[in-house]
């Protein structure tokens, strides 16, 4: 039995101790010596000195049968109290109060996020997305049925919820309803699904990344709402073919992103409707010029390239439009100049 089991016997002995002596009282010592009736109250105040035996003296003479019966409730008194005392030592020791401490504070936290991430399950795919998040100091949280078995269980930085990510109470537990992206990292593809289909129809505007062990599986969880599905076994299989075939632009790729070793790194930057860039082409803005940015991909709105029909081996006459997204390149002052220049905060 678990700490936490015995701690809520020891209470209810406690207090079946207490109610059966002031009940006791009660019923054998109906009169006083002068007459009057014994109350609850006094019953109850005989029971609590009996058993703390504090020594006070009894509240009222009592009868031969009042003796005996408090020679029984010292006896069950003391059992109960060796028990207590074990058990809630027990109970501290164990690290019960802290566990309980810690999911109060974890319940005060999740209640206050807002634009966060949800990752269900912490296993191989769900742990490596949780440290580039940590990495990247992005808000998130991790849906675990088991948080002592995770590897980042004994992280206090992170927020565990324990659960069960396909259930919708953890899920709204978890503040997906404020919630800005959700990670189906479970092992299961199956349940996967399950976890895709519940969170989209609690937060239509959720964006869904889902992982899929099985080709089969990946057209099942995109018609239940994931924006995206990655296999991480075909991922592997291309990576192992890149790093064979193009070495030297994988490793340059590797540092780029990874952002430690060099000072260039990549990012995304959107554009609004109320961007000076829209309707512009590339060549026509300037902002190789007035940035030092890169700019080596444009996706629409729908996540998809896009490229000039007349022109589809440059992006230079690419027109931007609301929604776009650049994918840049730069170090962080070039980069932040263009985020800058799209809201159109410098000339």
């Amino acid at each position: 039995m678990s700490s936490f089991g015995r701690f809520t016997i020891a209470f209810l002995l406690l207090a079946t101790v207490i109610g059966g002596g002031t009940l006791g009282y009660y019923l054998i010592e109906p009169m006083q010596p002068d007459g009057e009736p014994w109350t609850l109250t006094d019953s109850l105040y005989m029971t609590v000195i009996t058993i703390t035996t504090v020594g006070y003296g009894e509240v009222h003479k009592l009868s031969l049968a009042g003796r005996q019966f408090t020679i029984v409730l010292l006896f069950f008194s003391m059992l109960t109290a060796g028990y207590s005392v074990t058990t809630v030592i027990a109970f501290i020791f164990e690290g019960q109060v802290l566990q309980l401490m810690r999911g109060r504070r974890m319940e005060r936290k999740i209640s206050k996020m807002r634009d966060h991430y949800i990752i269900c399950g912490c296993g191989v795919v769900g742990k490596e997305v949780a440290m580039e998040f940590q990495r990247e100091g992005v808000p998130f949280l991790i849906i675990e049925r088991d948080p002592d078995q995770s590897e980042l269980g004994r992280d206090e930085s992170i927020i565990f919820l324990e659960g069960d990510a396909e259930d919708d109470e953890t899920l709204i537990d978890a503040g997906i309803l404020h919630a800005k992206g959700l990670v189906a990292a479970l092992r299961q593809d199956e349940t996967n699904v399950f976890v895709v289909l519940t969170a989209r129809q609690l937060n239509p505007d959720l964006m869904i990344v889902a992982r899929a062990a099985e080709e089969r599986t990946v057209g099942k969880l995109e018609r239940a709402g994931a924006d995206r599905v990655i296999s991480p076994y075909q991922i592997a299989g291309r990576r192992i073919a890149s790093v064979v075939l193009r070495p030297s632009v994988v490793n340059f790729l590797d540092v780029a992103m990874e952002q430690r070793n060099m000072s260039m790194r990549m990012e995304e930057v959107h554009l609004s409707s109320a961007s000076p860039m829209v309707g512009k082409a590339l060549r026509e803005s300037g902002l190789g010029k007035q940035t030092g940015a890169i700019i080596i991909g444009i996706h629409g709105p729908d996540g998809q390239t896009r490229v000039d029909k007349s022109e589809t081996k440059s992006l230079a006459g690419v027109v931007f439009q609301e929604g776009d997204i650049l994918i840049s390149m730069g170090n962080d002052e070039q980069i932040k100049s263009l985020k800058d220049f799209a809201e159109g905060k410098t000339s």
